[in-house]
């Protein structure tokens, strides 16, 4: 399971309100040291801070892009339910 702001996603309805698929995104930072510095993030459209992030670093960006869309796939589906 992953966790978004220090809550489950499904637990909070504040992230229902307005919500709107187009609204996440996934973003690739470099945040660690070699030789694994990569972390996705998932941001809200008009927030500066990532609402979830990576529990792990990855080897690569391309990794970590993958399991990013993963994550804001879960997110989403959690949401729209």
């Amino acid at each position: 399971m992953v966790v978004f702001g220090g809550r489950r996603a499904h637990e909070s309805r504040m992230y229902k309100l307005g919500f709107d698929n187009t609204d996440y995104s996934v973003v690739v930072k470099n945040r660690g040291s070699p030789p694994n510095p990569w972390r996705w993030e998932i941001y809200r459209a008009g927030k500066s801070s990532p609402i979830g992030q990576s529990p792990i670093f990855f080897h690569t960006m391309a990794g970590a892009n993958k399991a990013g869309k993963v994550a804001l796939k879960q997110l989403l589906a959690k949401l729209n339910t």
